[in-house]
């Protein structure tokens, strides 16, 4: 009896289809990187305030400080951040250092009483954070002392007051700083959902442009391209082929799976290229047995008639 194919030749020439095989792959690297460019660019979550009071209750001759820190969700501090500290006294812009904090001094001390703070932080790339606080300022003003006087102004007495003139212009100033306050968080809102528009198009032409490389490279992918081949080849021996490509597939694997765990262990480039020709290689005897057990499995030789060969292939010698 002739003995079928025993050895599986391997050179490491690329034929045509093989050409085509690793563009396809080099296209899926540079799909994968592209995938991971375009999600490196999705905002980060809302900013993450602290603020307090540097001290709390006060005297009355004493002048309020808050201090406080703006950070991301995994509480990595945020340089440059604009920090608005709106207090009973107006609204008032700072921003934060290099290490996330910032530092608002009162111009003056306050009179006693408790006060509210609310603070707002915001950066491009990154959602608003809110916070609050309250401090205690201690003391009790005396009737001799402090006076508060009640006065109706209207008509063109108000121009000739001058308390009444100092409120209406910081009346006027607060509606401005407001409105501009407004503005600005408008257009931010407009500019954000503008980028998530154009982010969600750019995916959506993405996935199509995939699809298309998918559907043309796919006749090239290993299997395909050898299931062409196969189907030249005459029916009677095509499942021990394909027996063949699948132990030389499970063998790219495991070398695959071996390299890859080297290099998450922190392995250098020379170990996990060791690691990966000795789980990918097969020895000559390997693939002889491979074929001996192919045969037999496929009902082209017999196991007694396979039995007469050595480990090397040959007919022994009486």
């Amino acid at each position: 009896m002739i003995k079928t194919v025993d050895t599986i030749q391997y050179n490491f020439k690329l034929t045509p289809n093989e050409m085509k095989t690793a563009l396809f792959l080099a296209i899926m690297v540079s799909s994968v990187l592209l995938i991971h460019t375009v999600s490196a660019i999705v905002p980060m979550g809302g900013l993450v305030v602290t603020v307090k009071p540097e001290k709390s209750p006060l005297e009355s001759n004493e002048i309020p400080v808050l201090v406080g820190t703006v950070t991301d969700q995994a509480n990595r501090p945020i340089a440059n951040a604009q920090v608005s500290i709106n207090t009973s006294y107006g609204i008032f812009q700072i921003s934060t250092d290099t290490d996330g904090k910032f530092r608002y001094q009162y111009p003056n001390p306050v009179t006693p009483a408790q006060y509210m703070v609310n603070v707002k932080a915001q950066r491009d790339g990154y959602g608003i954070g809110l916070a609050s606080t309250t401090f205690f300022v201690n003391g009790i003003p005396t009737s001799h002392s402090q006076q508060y006087i009640s006065k109706t102004v209207s008509g063109n007495n108000i121009n000739q007051d001058p308390i009444a003139s100092r409120i209406l212009k910081n009346i006027e100033i607060a509606k401005k700083q407001q409105a501009e306050q407004d503005a600005k968080m408008k257009k931010i809102e407009e500019e954000k959902k503008f980028v998530e528009n154009q982010r969600a198009l750019a995916n959506q032409q993405l996935q199509i442009d995939l699809g298309s490389w998918f559907a043309q490279w796919n006749p090239f992918t290993p299997r395909n391209a050898y299931a062409a081949f196969i189907s030249q080849v005459n029916q009677t021996v095509q499942a021990i082929f394909w027996g063949q490509f699948n132990f030389t597939e499970q063998k790219t694997n495991d070398g695959l799976a071996a390299r890859n765990q080297i290099l998450q262990k922190g392995g250098s480039d020379d170990e996990a290229r060791n690691a990966f020709i000795q789980n990918a290689s097969s020895s000559r005897s390997e693939i002889i047995q491979v074929n001996k057990d192919l045969n037999i499995k496929y009902g082209n030789a017999s196991k007694d008639v396979q039995a007469k060969f050595d480990k090397y292939g040959n007919m022994p010698r009486s």
